[in-house]
C-alpha cells in the first residue's frame, strides 16, 4: 500500500513517539530505584524501540535514516513523549498517560484498511497491556500513599494536559477512509476520561483544557528534545555504518 500524505503522517507520528517515549526509558536502566523497575523499564524500552521500529518500515526500507536521519522539524512526536523526564515521578507517571493513550490508539488501527497496520496493531496491544498493567499498578499503589500523592501530584497536574497532543493529527478522514476504526476526537474522549478516572479517586482533578495542543505534530519541537536527540543518535556519530 501507497500511503496518503496524511496516513503517513498518522503512522510516523506514532513511530516518532514510541521512538522517543522509547529512549526516554532506557536512560533509567540500571538506575531506576530498585530492581524491579530496572527490569521493567528495560523490557518496555526494548518494546517501544520495537514499536517504533515496525511503524517506520511500513514508511520505507531505510529505517535508520527515517528514525535518526531527519531535520528537527520533520519529527512529528508528541512533546509529552519528548520530555527527559530524570526525576522518577515524572517519568512514571508520563509512562501511565503514554500507555493509556497506546492502548487506545493501537485499538483503533485494529482492523484498519491498511492491512499491514493493523496486522501490526493486533500483536503491539498485547504488549501495551502489560506495559499499562506494570505503571497504573504501581502509581495506584504510590498514590495510595500520602507522600506519593504529594510526589506524584505536581507530574500529573503538567503532564496530563500535554497528552492530549497523542491525539492530533492534519488528516481529519483518517476513520472516514478506513485506516482507523475510530475517530480521533473519540479517542482523545476516551483517553480524558479514563485518564480523569484513573485520578479523581485520589481526588486528584485534572484541567485538560478546551484544546489540544498542535506543536509538536506541527514540527516544533520541545525544549528537550536536541538532548533526546543526541543520545539516540549517538552510536550513529561513532559509527555511521551502524544499523539498528
Amino acid at each position: 500500500m501507497v500511503p496518503s500524505a496524511g496516513e503517513r503522517e498518522l503512522v510516523l507520528a506514532l513511530a516518532d513517539d514510541e521512538l522517543c517515549v522509547g529512549q526516554n526509558h532506557a536512560w533509567w536502566i540500571a538506575i531506576g530505584p530498585f530492581l524491579e523497575e530496572d527490569l521493567a523499564f528495560t523490557s518496555i524500552a526494548q518494546d517501544e524501540l520495537g514499536h517504533a521500529r515496525s511503524l517506520y518500515s511500513l514508511l520505507t526500507d531505510d529505517v535508520d535514516e527515517l528514525a535518526y536521519g531527519r531535520r528537527d522539524n520533520e519529527y512529528r512526536s508528541a512533546h509529552i513523549a519528548e520530555l527527559l523526564c530524570h526525576d522518577w515521578s515524572w517519568a512514571l507517571v508520563r509512562h501511565v498517560l503514554h500507555d493509556i493513550a497506546e492502548q487506545i490508539r493501537w485499538s483503533a488501527l485494529v482492523g484498519s484498511s491498511w492491512e499491514e497496520l493493523s496486522h501490526l496493531a493486533e500483536r503491539v496491544l498485547g504488549e501495551e497491556q502489560f506495559h499499562l498493567q506494570h505503571g497504573s499498578s504501581l502509581l495506584n499503589r504510590l498514590l495510595a500513599d500520602e507522600l506519593g500523592q504529594q510526589r506524584l501530584t505536581p507530574a500529573i497536574l503538567e503532564l496530563a494536559p500535554m497528552g492530549r497532543e497523542y491525539f492530533v493529527s492534519s488528516d481529519d478522514q483518517l476513520a472516514e477512509n478506513g485506516i482507523m476504526t475510530m475517530p480521533l476526537a473519540v479517542q482523545e474522549q476516551l483517553w480524558i476520561d479514563q485518564t480523569g478516572e484513573l485520578f479523581e479517586q485520589y481526588d486528584i482533578n485534572i484541567n485538560f483544557g478546551s484544546e489540544a495542543p498542535f506543536a509538536g505534530r506541527s514540527g516544533i519541537r520541545s525544549a528537550d528534545f536536541a538532548e533526546l536527540h543526541e543520545e539516540m543518535t549517538a552510536v550513529l556519530r561513532i559509527d555511521p555504518q551502524a544499523r539498528w
